[in-house]
């Protein structure tokens, strides 16, 4: 059984096929936090490795703010990154059946692809050691292979015909860029000549986080950030803050300042592609009104875990 894994610095995302063949989907924070509370029973939600424990996803995030460790660069990708896949198996029940791995990983990233697939082939967790045969591809491409797979399906009407398009993949911390001419991905422009970090929707999460900060004089991590503005409010002893417009003031902030940076440096494909395809959670926040070659889908978040997972 195949997984399709995106372990981002937001969320991470998954995608199977079920019994009945049909693609199921998931995702949880990206988010762990350090214990040492009793945790010998191993209840679902808490990893142990080499002597350290976890409790991750949802749980963690209901720690104290200190013990919460945020995923925000690379080394904390791979360090965690054993422990978000083992989480999504337990989520969805599917622990024991999954033999394959299929993952995407930043061209920001790629002198770290053999450690990268080293550290999810082969780890212990919960003293039980475990295998899998990892597949890698560069973030993006998985996103590609989504927007193949519906096309041909005859679900994904606006991309029909479509054979020179780019796709900008917004994650939490990295924006990818990837071409694709004549309806192939050109391999030789994915370096870290197109992949940016810190240019991803951690930006609206670091406004939030601010805007916490000096009018509730509170600290909270990026991920507590990131459920502030999925929610639309903040819970503090008991009462509930609605924080709907300041939510939307900080993603037209983050939006204007992207299309800048984007139009500076792609401004040319932008003028002659066919499509620009925004892809990621953060392609939600992009106005499909920008210019007529723009298109968003409806759920871009899972487009690199469903084209992981369809290969």
């Amino acid at each position: 059984m195949r997984l399709g894994l995106d372990a981002g610095y937001g969320h991470t995302k998954y995608a199977y096929f079920d019994e009945a063949g049909e693609i199921k989907l998931g995702k949880f924070p990206s988010v762990v936090a350090a214990t040492k509370d009793n945790v010998s029973d191993l209840s679902r939600g808490v990893y142990c490795e080499n002597d350290e424990a976890y409790y991750v996803g949802d749980l963690a995030l209901k720690q104290p703010f200190t013990a919460i460790k945020e995923i925000v660069s690379y080394r904390d990708l791979e360090k965690y990154a054993p422990i978000l896949l083992k989480e999504a198996l337990q989520i969805e029940g599917i622990d024991g059946k999954v033999t394959q791995v299929a993952c995407g990983l930043s061209p920001a990233h790629m002198s770290h692809i053999a450690a990268f697939k080293e550290r999810l082939s082969s780890f212990e967790l919960n003293g039980k050691k475990e295998q899998f045969e990892v597949v890698l591809y560069p973030q993006g491409v998985g996103a590609v292979k989504t927007i193949n797979y519906l096309t041909n399906q005859g679900k994904l009407a606006s991309m029909q015909g479509v054979q020179d398009y780019l796709i900008v993949d917004i994650g939490f911390n990295t924006t990818d860029i990837i071409f694709i001419y004549d309806g192939v991905v050109q391999k030789g422009k994915i370096s870290s000549n197109h992949s940016f970090e810190k240019k991803g929707a951690i930006n609206i999460a670091e406004f939030m986080q601010k805007y916490i900060k000096e009018t509730f004089k509170r600290e909270i991590t990026l991920k507590e950030a990131l459920g502030i503005i999925t929610k639309g409010s903040y819970r503090l002893r008991g009462e509930t803050f609605e924080l709907f417009q300041e939510i939307e003031t900080f993603k037209k902030r983050y939006t204007v300042e992207l299309m800048n940076f984007l139009e500076e440096r792609y401004g040319n494909e932008f003028d002659k592609l066919e499509k620009v395809c925004f892809v990621g959670g953060g392609g939600y926040f992009i106005d499909p009104d920008y210019a007529q070659n723009i298109e968003t889908f409806k759920i871009s978040e899972y487009y690199n875990a469903i084209g992981n997972l369809v290969g």
